[in-house]
């Protein structure tokens, strides 16, 4: 049995999985699509604390990371 079902797997949805993974929470993240969501078609960003700049995939990818 999962404790959280989180459906989306875009920045939200992995930023509550790694809170959930953290309280301990066994955790189901449901994608139709490609995980990092629509930041992963954004070619840079610029605005995200900690990096002067990333690109969307770099950013997806980073997330991903810690999820798993």
């Amino acid at each position: 049995m999962t404790d959280i079902l989180i459906i989306g797997s875009g920045p939200a949805g992995l930023t509550a999985a790694i809170y959930a993974l953290r309280a301990e929470k066994s955790v189901m993240i449901l994608e139709k699509g490609a995980f990092g969501g629509q930041v992963t078609f954004s070619p840079k960003i610029e605005n995200f604390p900690g990096s002067v700049s990333i690109s969307g995939n770099e950013f997806a990818d980073a997330l991903v990371s810690q999820v798993i």
